[in-house]
């Protein structure tokens, strides 16, 4: 969204979906937008465990936020893969680890070898080859060390986290009101369109307020504020 004819920009919805694009599009575009965020005390936040994965860490990142105050503040675990029980069977488990599953030999990836060792009976545990599933299995986790020694599995420590949705959401509108985005407080009853392109032109909140925009987004969950009524 680089049209800089959008100057006002509504989020319907706070939680971590309304505070997440908040925050991310606060950072990425032009600073002179307006970001605004109508969310309802009202209606509040699932407060559920979010599972997470991998790409979530460059997420945070690019919003600048450090990790140690992150897991502080939304009482985060590290999360090394994700495990299916009764998978192929009642009573299996597998676990999905994150990063690379074993190594390549004589140019041929991995995978090529161990579905070829299945077929002949003689494969072994999956996951013995998975650093991430070895790791997990023993609850062990370390963030990558500085010093890790170069083509180990070391280097680079693929994971991601648990954390409680509800502090995650509180943790995301702080750090985005610091950035200048303005939350407003209040429930939808109506939604105004434009005459002349059916587009949104206008919220009215419960208490008779007006909240106009050039671009709207819905974070409002199964709601569909915007998009499903």
């Amino acid at each position: 969204m680089n049209d800089r004819s959008v100057r006002r920009l509504v989020i319907v919805g706070g939680g971590t979906a309304g505070w997440m694009t908040a925050t991310a599009l606060r950072r990425l575009l032009y600073p002179e937008l307006s970001i605004e965020v109508i969310e309802s005390e009202e209606i509040g936040i699932i407060g559920v465990g979010e599972a997470t994965i991998p790409p979530f860490r460059r997420h945070n990142m690019l919003l600048g936020i450090e990790e140690r105050e992150f897991v502080c503040a939304t009482q985060a675990t590290f999360k090394l893969g994700i495990e299916f029980r009764d998978w192929a069977r009642h009573g299996d488990s597998y676990i999905h680890g994150f990063g690379p599953m074993g190594l390549d030999l004589e140019g041929q990836p991995f995978h090529q070898y161990w579905t070829r060792a299945l077929r002949l009976g003689v494969a072994k545990d999956l996951g013995l080859y998975s650093f991430n599933v070895l790791a997990a299995r023993q609850g062990r986790f370390m963030p990558t060390p500085t010093d890790a020694p170069k083509n180990t599995p070391l280097e680079d420590i693929v994971y991601a986290y648990h954390f409680d949705a509800t502090l995650y959401a509180r943790y995301l509108r702080r750090f985005a009101e610091a950035e200048g985005v303005r939350r407003v407080e209040g429930r939808i009853v109506d939604v105004r369109l434009r005459p002349d392109t059916g587009f949104v032109d206008s919220l009215v909140l419960q208490d008779g307020r007006t909240v106009s925009g050039d671009f709207f987004i819905d974070c409002s969950g199964f709601r569909g504020l915007l998009i499903e009524q």
